[in-house]
């Protein structure tokens, strides 16, 4: 079974990859979240877990945001994205980072991306694997406060064979089923603390005492008589 090297894969390859992804960088979403149902048994079943993430941060830091989805089946997932809903009160531009040749779009507040490697259940070569990973990175405007919620996870469709070049927008028109599994983290904003000043007041310093007087009296010459 091959699995990725987690935490630390995500969070080292995060500053080579960084990109800032515009709205059309891709096919439009259409509100991803809005097009899924659940009237039957999806063909693949999501599990998120591994998510790291920071419970508090300072008005205008970085959140880092590294999670997994991992296929429990029954079905190998061939069409699949990864990623959730962004929270409020962010910049227009972000870093991320995933597998190999994955692709990015960002629309409204929803990041997603769809990664090659098929997803397998149970994966029995070497070569299949049944998880994958991603890596977010946002930062928060300097005025934005409260708490930063974020909703992670992945979203499958059930795609019949030769579907697989279909946006996300079509699927929906053609009748074909999804799913969307997230889990919501919290992030707690605090306002940045304020460093006092150093006082800047003069002190009064007394100049240095007189020099002692001599002790030795002077000589006096008295004129002798004759």
């Amino acid at each position: 079974m091959r699995r990725t090297s987690g935490i630390v894969a995500g969070l080292m390859l995060l500053a080579p990859l960084a990109v800032s992804v515009p709205a059309s960088a891709a096919p439009a979403l259409a509100s991803a979240a809005k097009g899924v149902t659940a009237k039957k048994a999806p063909f693949a079943n999501f599990k998120v877990h591994h998510i790291v993430y920071p419970k508090k941060v300072k008005a205008g830091a970085k959140i880092t945001y590294y999670f997994e989805i991992t296929n429990l089946g029954p079905h190998s997932a061939d069409y699949y994205y990864i990623g959730g809903i962004l929270p409020k009160g962010i910049i227009s531009t972000l870093k991320w980072n995933g597998p190999k040749n994955t692709t990015c779009t960002w629309e409204g507040n929803e990041f997603w991306c769809w990664p090659p490697p098929i997803l397998y259940p149970n994966p029995e070569e070497d070569w299949q694997t049944d998880t994958t990973w991603l890596t977010i990175q946002v930062t928060l405007n300097k005025k934005t406060r409260g708490t930063a919620t974020a909703k992670l996870g992945g979203m499958t469709f059930d795609v019949p064979t030769g579907a697989g070049d279909l946006d996300e927008k079509r699927l929906r028109e053609l009748g074909i089923k999804g799913w969307i599994y997230t889990k919501t983290v919290k992030t707690q904003i605090v306002a940045p603390s304020v460093k006092k000043k150093k006082s800047t007041k003069q002190v009064y310093v007394p100049p240095p005492p007189p020099p002692p007087k001599p002790d030795r009296a002077p000589t006096r010459n008295r004129k002798k008589g004759t």
